[in-house]
């Protein structure tokens, strides 16, 4: 069907890379192993290009996590391209493996090899973990669950057009402003800035530092 031709000329070409206003929270369900926006699922194909990372402190199951906050737009999978998303990984519950970490080591490697992780198109791929754990109950239970193992490559030609949007919105300080979510923002800390020994003591449950209502969060 034709457009409407007022909606035709009135509405602005989109060239480059849209950065909705309402932030669009791409998650990843560590549960089923698979992308989800809002209700839909996306699958467990995705490979990205990362706009901007930042570390977050957040209230979860009656203790304080870590959180990495990746902003991000597809190269390749089922998640629609041309838009700005971000997701939330961790760690396990004792910090000492888990996506985020995963995440860290990747960036360490490719940092060690003279790269900047932005411009480079990032690979997740969902690893199913199991245990027996106990339950409420104190009953022995298998349970199973997905972790994010990280890989990364190189831009191809034809993804260097993608790469070139991102570049415009890391230089637009701007655009970079409208990389926030208030919900989030209302339900965790940011603690870019702050060093390691300062985020420690705020994971620290009996750290003075008040934070936000708990929210749901992602592997």
């Amino acid at each position: 069907m034709a457009r409407n031709k007022f909606f035709e000329e009135s509405t602005p070409k989109n060239e480059g890379l849209i950065i909705p206003e309402m932030a669009v929270f791409c998650r990843n369900d560590c549960k089923e192993g698979k992308w989800m926006v809002g209700e839909t699922d996306y699958g467990s194909r995705l490979e990205f290009l990362v706009v901007h990372f930042s570390r977050r402190v957040s209230e979860y199951m009656g203790g304080r996590i870590a959180q990495g906050q990746v902003w991000f737009t597809p190269v390749a999978g089922e998640v629609p391209m041309g838009i700005v998303y971000y997701t939330l990984i961790k760690n396990s519950r004792s910090g000492r493996s888990g996506s985020l970490k995963n995440f860290g080591c990747q960036v360490a490697i490719a940092q060690s090899q003279g790269y900047d992780p932005r411009e480079l198109v990032w690979c997740p791929k969902f690893i199913k973990k199991s245990a027996a754990i106990t339950n409420e109950d104190g009953n022995t239970e298998s349970a199973s669950w997905y972790v994010i193992d990280w890989s990364w490559r190189e831009c191809k030609p034809e993804e260097e057009a993608i790469l070139d949007n991102t570049v415009k919105i890391i230089q637009n300080p701007k655009d970079m402003e409208m990389l926030f979510d208030m919900d989030l923002e209302a339900s965790s800390v940011c603690v870019d800035g702050m060093s390691q020994r300062e985020i420690l003591a705020l994971l620290n449950q009996t750290s003075s530092i008040a934070l936000p209502a708990a929210t749901e969060t992602n592997s």
